[in-house]
């Protein structure tokens, strides 16, 4: 049999020892948090020490992704909207692009400007020289030009002193000086007078702005753009001129019109009356 004061020992030697774990227990920190914090009823428990010893958290990875928090619908709708907006100004940029290039191209191919007109007799004469006139004939012309201008003033200056301006006989008086001043044109002839026209910039050639469909025009072929060079065998410089040409001979006769279409000269025929064009007025280089 084992001795009474054995037992007694034993028994004081396990009580320390309990005593001991328990204030172990006590002072780790979870413990320490769960004595501190009691949980209230019906809260959540917080985890225990056992949780907290567990192994540690798997590697990287082995972690499972993150979920995407769900977008609000109406912000999608502005963000859709934005990026077609932008997509839109993309395209309006590059199409702006275009036209300006076209442009830039355009005026580098013609003139950057129209030759000023002759502003004295000596430039008058020379450009009359270069268009094909004479020397001689270009003097008597510019010489028979100034007294008719000097006579016209004249005539304005004696009708405002005498008090007869823009009467009836100023008018007879003008018409009589114009019928006797210097029709250049029939002086030097359609090649010459197309070639001072372009020489001193003036606009030289009837155009087609627009056709009316179902008019003659638009039955020859005529398209806008067209440069009318001649039409019944005359050459019309101004719109006037290409109207007149119309009215004359007879109503329904077949005609040549004979234009010009970017670098092709074409020949159609119309029956003799209204075309059925715009008409407009430019400048271009004489046909040699």
């Amino acid at each position: 049999m084992v001795p009474t004061w054995a037992l007694i020992t034993l028994g004081f030697a396990a009580g320390t020892l309990f005593g001991a774990l328990a204030l172990g227990d006590l002072s780790h920190p979870a413990a320490e948090q769960s004595v501190r914090s009691p949980v209230a009823p019906g809260a959540p428990q917080a985890p225990s020490a056992r949780v907290a010893a567990e192994p540690s958290s798997p590697e990287v990875g082995d972690r499972k992704p993150a979920e995407t928090p769900v977008e609000d619908p109406r912000i999608a709708t502005v963000l859709a909207s934005w990026r077609s907006a932008e997509a839109r100004i993309a395209d309006l940029q590059t199409r702006l692009s275009a036209v300006e290039q076209t442009l830039s191209d355009r005026l580098q191919a013609e003139p950057s400007e129209r030759p000023k007109a002759p502003q004295t007799a000596e430039e008058r004469r020379d450009q009359l020289v270069a268009a094909g006139v004479g020397l001689d004939l270009a003097d008597d012309i510019v010489w028979r030009e100034g007294r008719a201008e000097l006579d016209r003033l004249n005539l304005r200056d004696e009708a405002v002193r005498e008090g007869w301006l823009g009467s009836d006989r100023y008018r007879e008086a003008v018409n009589a000086l114009a019928d006797e001043g210097v029709s250049l044109r029939e002086e030097i002839g359609d090649t010459a007078w197309d070639r001072y026209l372009y020489l001193t910039g003036e606009d030289n050639r009837v155009s087609v702005s627009s056709g009316i469909p179902g008019s003659a025009a638009a039955a020859a072929g005529l398209q806008p753009g067209d440069l009318i060079e001649s039409y019944a065998g005359t050459q019309p410089f101004r719109h006037n001129e290409l109207r007149q040409a119309t009215t004359e001979g007879e109503k329904g006769e077949l005609v040549a019109v004979r234009i010009r279409r970017g670098d092709r000269v074409l020949e159609a025929w119309v029956p003799r009356g209204p075309l059925g064009v715009r008409l407009g007025m430019t400048r271009a280089e004489p046909l040699p």
